[in-house]
């Protein structure tokens, strides 16, 4: 490539200076930088070839060399911002699955204290109507018993006023007892 550019150049001097050289006819105050003679001209063309060989070796190729680091370097800059963010975007989505689950469990988690503790109040509630119930059977009982038994001292008084006799303790147990019976064997049926 350097090679095509300095026969370019080369052709270009030489071609302006074989027409700087035929046209003899200027005066001295006309000169411009392709008037001369062939010489000059070759001369010029040289140094510029020597420049270019110069700064080719001792410029040039530091400079491309260091273009080529900086470009293999923003290159590397780029595949690894590039890894980056394919790293973060990764992240970022399991990020969002692990969010996501963590949520579920947590709704799994209040559904199951929800219904535990639903239960429970059921439970308690089943417990507490069962006990009412034993307690309102208890407190039939006991009020049933009650009655037969204040019953039971009224027919005592009456038995003793129409027969005229005291009835013994005894007899009035005996008397009640078959009353007792006959009347829940009726309320059954």
């Amino acid at each position: 490539m350097w090679l095509r550019i300095s026969i370019a150049v080369l052709i270009i001097f030489f071609a302006c200076s074989v027409v700087a050289a035929s046209d003899g006819g200027q005066t001295a105050t006309e000169q411009n930088i392709f008037s001369g003679t062939f010489a000059d001209a070759l001369w010029t063309v040289a140094a510029f070839v020597l420049l270019l060989a110069v700064l080719g070796k001792f410029a040039w190729k530091p400079i491309l060399s260091r273009l080529d680091a900086r470009e293999k370097y923003i290159q590397e800059q780029i595949e690894t911002a590039e890894n980056a963010r394919k790293k973060a975007e990764k992240l970022l989505e399991e990020n969002k699955h692990q969010a996501l689950q963590i949520v579920m469990d947590a709704a799994r988690q209040a559904q199951k204290e929800t219904e535990e503790l639903t239960e429970k109040t059921r439970q308690d509630v089943l417990e507490i109507r069962r006990r009412a119930y034993e307690d309102v059977r208890h407190a039939r009982i006991a009020a049933s018993e009650q009655l037969w038994k204040e019953a039971g001292d009224i027919v005592q008084v009456l038995g003793s006023e129409v027969l005229g006799r005291t009835i013994t303790q005894e007899d009035n147990r005996r008397l009640i007892d078959e009353a007792v019976i006959k009347l829940r064997q009726k309320k059954d049926e």
